[in-house]
């Protein structure tokens, strides 16, 4: 199993607010129903810090695959064209050149439930 992490920054001249609303309501649908492979999706949303201040991040999505040839599928998904409308609707929202990917093999330590 793999799991890649997505560290997101919003974009530019969004609140924290409006990119969280864009992230869940957008972004996550159109991951969701179109990225090839995902089997299973998750976003994660930062909250505000306590103190009010934004966090150095926004969010951060996790996707889980199957092997590293689904995460090459991916990888050509969001390169063609038929993967455009999805990175145009992540772009209203998310700084795509300040994603971080973190591409793992997960090891579950613990799971209750």
């Amino acid at each position: 199993m793999i799991k890649v992490l997505v560290l997101v920054h919003r974009r530019a001249g969004l609140t924290h607010e409006e990119f969280a609303r864009g992230y869940r309501e957008e972004v996550g649908p159109a991951v969701a129903r179109n990225v090839p492979g995902v089997l299973r999706y998750v976003q994660n949303h930062h909250p505000k810090l306590r103190d009010g201040s934004d966090a150095p991040w926004d969010g951060v999505g996790e996707l889980w695959l199957e092997d590293m040839a689904a995460w090459q599928r991916v990888m050509a998904f969001t390169a063609s064209e038929q993967g455009r409308p999805v990175v145009d609707i992540e772009s209203k929202y998310i700084d795509r050149e300040r994603m971080t990917l973190l591409v793992c093999e997960e090891a579950v330590i613990k799971d209750v439930g």
